[in-house]
């Protein structure tokens, strides 16, 4: 898996997330998926800054999220100084040479 699939990867799933927490509307299953969301989107957060050698917080286990709001937020901006910048959406990035 390079790290071009991993940003795949994390961009529509960020969106996801703040789309749905943005969503006034409830459902049945609207908590179970933004858990599951956040879930994915962690895991390949950290996986991401393994492959770039970002230093990472270590998650916290399968009972809680794997990242704290705050440590979302800041593993982000590492990884975006490490050029890995998952609030730019795939329209926005520029094609490998």
């Amino acid at each position: 898996m390079s790290i071009n699939s991993v940003a795949a990867e994390l961009r529509p799933l960020r969106t996801r997330i703040h789309a749905q927490r943005a969503n006034q509307h409830t459902w049945p299953t609207k908590e179970e998926e933004l858990e599951a969301d956040c879930d994915r989107y962690d895991r390949r957060l950290l996986k991401a800054a393994a492959m770039l050698g970002v230093d990472a917080p270590s998650g916290h286990g399968r009972e809680h999220a794997l990242l704290t709001e705050d440590q979302r937020e800041q593993l982000e901006r590492r990884l975006a100084d490490a050029g890995l910048d998952v609030l730019v959406t795939a329209d926005e990035v520029a094609p490998a040479p």
